[in-house]
């Protein structure tokens, strides 16, 4: 429950940037306030696993909304049969129809396909050729991370590995940063 945003967008990389920044923050910017403390160290496994939890937590207050209001929750493959009928085939290929007035189609996001220079699609491994979802998982801090695409997404998953140690080198196809983004806010980028 809570698709794309809690799942694998928003949620694990807010918890990502505000652990960074505060690494970041411990590292370099204490100093100026007067609070001398040696450089802090960083421990991936647990950052990673509090970014976990907070997910975790995020998806179970959705789920408790759900069934606070009565809500029925149908966990599958769901295709369109006919006019307001949806079957909902479980993973165990039990299927559900379910009929209804009104069908919202909310199906989250994808990472844009990657294309070589022959124009054939290059597969992200979610090792070494990572999505967005994959470089929320990343078990080390890279030396040298590129992003494709200087967008939102790709720009704080860029700050994340940035602050952790990463050299990060952003390639953006149009002629600025954040593209979509108000223009006084991409000049700044």
């Amino acid at each position: 429950l809570g698709g794309t945003c809690a799942n694998i967008g928003c949620i694990p990389s807010k918890a990502l940037l505000h652990a960074t920044e505060l690494f970041d923050e411990a590292g370099h910017g204490f100093a100026a306030f007067g609070i001398d403390i040696p450089a802090p160290k960083l421990n991936l496994a647990a950052m990673m696993k509090h970014k976990t939890d907070t997910v975790a937590s995020n998806v179970g207050g959705v789920a408790m909304l759900m069934k606070k209001n009565k809500v029925d929750v149908h966990t599958g493959t769901g295709t369109i049969i006919a006019a307001g009928k949806v079957e909902v085939a479980s993973e165990d290929g039990k299927k559900t129809t379910l009929e209804t007035k009104w069908i919202v189609i909310a199906t989250g996001s994808e990472a844009a396909q990657l294309r070589g220079g022959d124009g054939h699609p290059i597969a992200f491994d979610e090792k070494i050729i990572v999505s967005s979802t994959g470089a929320l998982e990343l078990d080390k801090v890279p030396s040298h991370l590129v992003v494709v695409g200087a967008g939102v997404i790709g720009l704080e998953l860029g700050s994340v590995w940035k602050r952790l140690g990463a050299k990060v080198t952003a390639i953006e196809f149009t002629d600025k940063c954040l593209g979509a983004t108000d223009t006084e806010v991409a000049r700044q980028f």
